[in-house]
Protein backbone atom coordinates (compact mmCIF):
# COMPACT_ATOMS: atom_id res chain seq x y z
CA UNK A 1 0.00 0.00 0.00
CA UNK A 2 1.45 3.40 -0.66
CA UNK A 3 0.93 6.16 1.25
CA UNK A 4 0.71 9.78 0.15
CA UNK A 5 0.70 12.42 3.55
CA UNK A 6 1.47 16.35 2.63
CA UNK A 7 4.54 17.48 3.96
CA UNK A 8 3.88 20.33 6.56
CA UNK A 9 4.55 23.19 3.99
CA UNK A 10 2.23 21.22 1.52
CA UNK A 11 -0.89 21.98 3.92
CA UNK A 12 -3.22 25.26 3.30
CA UNK A 13 -1.83 28.39 4.64
CA UNK A 14 -4.75 29.51 4.98
CA UNK A 15 -6.82 28.47 8.00
CA UNK A 16 -9.91 26.41 6.79
CA UNK A 17 -13.48 26.03 8.47
CA UNK A 18 -14.65 22.79 10.04
CA UNK A 19 -16.37 21.28 6.69
CA UNK A 20 -12.90 22.34 4.35
CA UNK A 21 -11.14 20.84 7.42
CA UNK A 22 -13.26 17.01 7.17
CA UNK A 23 -12.95 17.44 2.92
CA UNK A 24 -9.01 17.64 3.44
CA UNK A 25 -8.26 15.81 6.59
CA UNK A 26 -10.37 12.82 4.99
CA UNK A 27 -8.71 12.82 1.71
CA UNK A 28 -5.87 12.69 3.07
CA UNK A 29 -6.64 10.01 5.66
CA UNK A 30 -8.55 7.59 3.49
CA UNK A 31 -6.45 4.59 3.72
CA UNK A 32 -8.50 3.10 6.14
CA UNK A 33 -9.36 -0.37 5.15
CA UNK A 34 -12.19 -0.90 7.35
CA UNK A 35 -15.47 -0.37 6.09
CA UNK A 36 -16.91 0.53 9.21
CA UNK A 37 -14.73 4.00 9.69
CA UNK A 38 -16.37 6.59 8.56
CA UNK A 39 -13.43 9.03 8.83
CA UNK A 40 -13.23 12.00 11.03
CA UNK A 41 -16.56 13.51 11.47
CA UNK A 42 -17.85 17.14 12.93
CA UNK A 43 -18.40 15.61 16.16
CA UNK A 44 -14.97 14.26 16.56
CA UNK A 45 -13.36 17.28 16.25
CA UNK A 46 -16.17 18.86 18.66
CA UNK A 47 -14.96 15.94 21.30
CA UNK A 48 -10.79 16.38 20.45
CA UNK A 49 -11.39 20.26 21.18
CA UNK A 50 -13.46 19.38 24.04
CA UNK A 51 -11.16 17.42 25.85
CA UNK A 52 -8.32 19.13 24.80
CA UNK A 53 -6.46 17.08 22.40
CA UNK A 54 -6.34 19.76 19.46
CA UNK A 55 -6.79 23.61 20.05
CA UNK A 56 -10.23 25.67 19.93
CA UNK A 57 -10.35 26.59 16.75
CA UNK A 58 -10.11 30.98 16.11
CA UNK A 59 -13.04 32.47 14.58
CA UNK A 60 -13.86 28.81 13.93
CA UNK A 61 -11.19 28.40 11.55
CA UNK A 62 -8.27 25.91 12.14
CA UNK A 63 -4.78 26.40 11.72
CA UNK A 64 -2.22 24.08 9.63
CA UNK A 65 -1.06 22.64 13.65
CA UNK A 66 -4.30 21.62 14.07
CA UNK A 67 -4.96 20.00 10.59
CA UNK A 68 -1.69 18.08 11.12
CA UNK A 69 -2.60 17.22 14.39
CA UNK A 70 -5.82 15.89 13.12
CA UNK A 71 -4.54 14.13 10.01
CA UNK A 72 -2.01 12.05 12.69
CA UNK A 73 -5.07 11.20 14.86
CA UNK A 74 -7.37 10.29 12.16
CA UNK A 75 -4.85 8.15 10.71
CA UNK A 76 -3.84 6.60 14.15
CA UNK A 77 -6.91 6.58 15.61
CA UNK A 78 -7.96 3.34 14.68
CA UNK A 79 -4.92 1.15 16.79
CA UNK A 80 -4.51 3.66 19.50
CA UNK A 81 -6.28 4.95 22.24
CA UNK A 82 -7.22 9.12 21.21
CA UNK A 83 -5.66 9.73 25.22
CA UNK A 84 -2.83 7.58 24.16
CA UNK A 85 -2.39 9.74 20.71
CA UNK A 86 -2.98 13.10 22.33
CA UNK A 87 -0.34 12.77 25.49
CA UNK A 88 2.35 11.08 22.74
CA UNK A 89 1.91 14.52 20.34
CA UNK A 90 2.16 16.63 23.23
CA UNK A 91 6.00 15.13 23.92
CA UNK A 92 6.68 15.41 19.98
CA UNK A 93 4.89 19.07 20.32
CA UNK A 94 6.55 20.20 22.82
CA UNK A 95 8.75 23.60 22.78
CA UNK A 96 7.39 24.37 19.30
CA UNK A 97 8.18 21.51 17.40
CA UNK A 98 4.79 20.68 15.72
CA UNK A 99 5.92 21.47 11.86
CA UNK A 100 9.10 18.71 12.90
CA UNK A 101 7.30 16.08 14.56
CA UNK A 102 4.03 16.01 11.93
CA UNK A 103 7.08 16.39 9.17
CA UNK A 104 8.62 13.40 10.96
CA UNK A 105 5.67 11.10 10.69
CA UNK A 106 5.48 12.01 7.03
CA UNK A 107 8.40 10.84 6.10
CA UNK A 108 7.98 7.41 7.90
CA UNK A 109 4.78 6.93 6.51
CA UNK A 110 5.74 7.67 3.03
CA UNK A 111 8.75 5.68 2.91
CA UNK A 112 10.86 8.82 2.81
CA UNK A 113 14.29 8.77 4.25
CA UNK A 114 14.95 11.07 6.80
CA UNK A 115 17.79 11.01 9.96
CA UNK A 116 16.50 11.36 13.92
CA UNK A 117 12.86 10.01 13.40
CA UNK A 118 12.02 9.54 17.49
CA UNK A 119 11.31 5.78 17.84
CA UNK A 120 8.27 6.43 19.02
CA UNK A 121 6.75 7.66 15.96
CA UNK A 122 8.68 5.01 13.82
CA UNK A 123 7.09 2.62 15.42
CA UNK A 124 3.69 3.94 15.06
CA UNK A 125 4.30 4.18 11.77
CA UNK A 126 5.31 0.60 11.37
CA UNK A 127 2.08 -0.56 14.00
CA UNK A 128 -0.67 1.41 11.91
CA UNK A 129 1.36 -0.01 8.52
CA UNK A 130 0.77 -3.36 9.79
CA UNK A 131 -2.42 -2.73 11.06
CA UNK A 132 -3.30 -1.86 7.46
CA UNK A 133 -1.87 -4.62 6.21
CA UNK A 134 -3.55 -7.43 8.59
CA UNK A 135 -6.65 -5.44 7.62
CA UNK A 136 -5.78 -6.04 3.67
CA UNK A 137 -4.76 -9.93 3.78
CA UNK A 138 -8.23 -10.96 5.88
CA UNK A 139 -10.14 -8.93 2.87
CA UNK A 140 -8.54 -11.10 0.47
CA UNK A 141 -9.17 -14.38 2.91
CA UNK A 142 -12.84 -13.22 2.87
CA UNK A 143 -12.71 -13.60 -1.26
CA UNK A 144 -10.84 -16.65 -1.18
CA UNK A 145 -7.51 -15.06 -2.20
CA UNK A 146 -5.04 -16.08 -0.50
CA UNK A 147 -4.23 -19.28 2.62
CA UNK A 148 -3.86 -18.50 5.93
CA UNK A 149 -0.04 -18.55 5.05
CA UNK A 150 -0.51 -15.65 2.76
CA UNK A 151 0.12 -17.55 -0.30
CA UNK A 152 -2.26 -17.52 -3.34
CA UNK A 153 -4.65 -20.52 -3.39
Amino acid sequence: MTYSYPQWKELPELDLYLDQVLLYVNQIASFSPSQNDKGLTAAMINNYVKHGHIDKPVKKKYSRKQLARLIVITSLKNVFAIQEISQTLEILTANHQSETSYNHFVACMNDDSIEDVPAVIISACQTLKLYHQTHQLVLELKRGGTDESGSNT
